[in-house]
């Protein structure tokens, strides 16, 4: 797998050193789980390698870090997931969980990077994406980089005690990437 590169940014995959204490820190940090299904549980440096292990492992996802080019610092993670081979499609997900890293653009950077990697390199035809309702900074990156809203799941996970529902969007290979930054 090579590395993937933006402006300020690379993603590499993940390997077991990278589960460190920073990275459970952000996993169990509800500020920055709130929109991730790790906050059901908490998280540990062998279950994080486990992460780590099983995405590796499974031929239809491609899990890499998100890892500042100055200073080299983990800040996030994201994902290539669900391929499907047959129908040529995949899902992309991602968090930044480096606090100090929000508001930057940096998720804008990432999307448009996996996205375009995903198809010309993964030969894609189509990737999807979701984000919780209340999750409209990740809704505004996902349009901003050229992801079409395509429907609204209603009351779709419980989140906090009440119901959220969910936005769907995606991308088709040969629509306009557009660059966030």
């Amino acid at each position: 797998m090579s590395v993937i590169e933006t402006k300020r940014l690379y993603l590499r995959i993940l390997s077991d050193q990278d589960a460190t204490i920073d990275y459970v820190d952000w996993l169990n940090d509800p500020e920055v789980n709130q929109y991730l299904e790790t906050r059901h549980s908490i998280q540990s440096v062998s279950s994080c390698k486990a992460f780590i292990k099983q995405c590796n492992e499974d031929r239809n996802a491609h899990l890499y870090g998100i890892f500042l080019k100055e200073g080299k610092k983990h800040i996030g993670n994201t994902k290539i997931g669900f391929i499907n081979e047959q129908y040529a499609r995949g899902e992309l997900s991602l968090f930044i969980g480096e606090k100090s890293c929000w508001g930057k653009g940096l998720a804008g950077e990432v999307v448009q990077a996996l996205t375009q990697y995903s198809f010309e390199s993964l030969g894609l035809k189509r990737i999807e994406a979701g984000c919780y309702e209340n999750n409209l900074g990740s809704l505004r990156v996902f349009l901003k980089t050229g992801y079409t809203l395509e429907g609204f799941r209603r009351s779709h996970i419980s989140s906090g005690g009440s119901r959220q529902g969910c936005f769907v969007l995606g991308i088709i290979n040969g629509e306009h990437i557009k660059n966030e930054a």
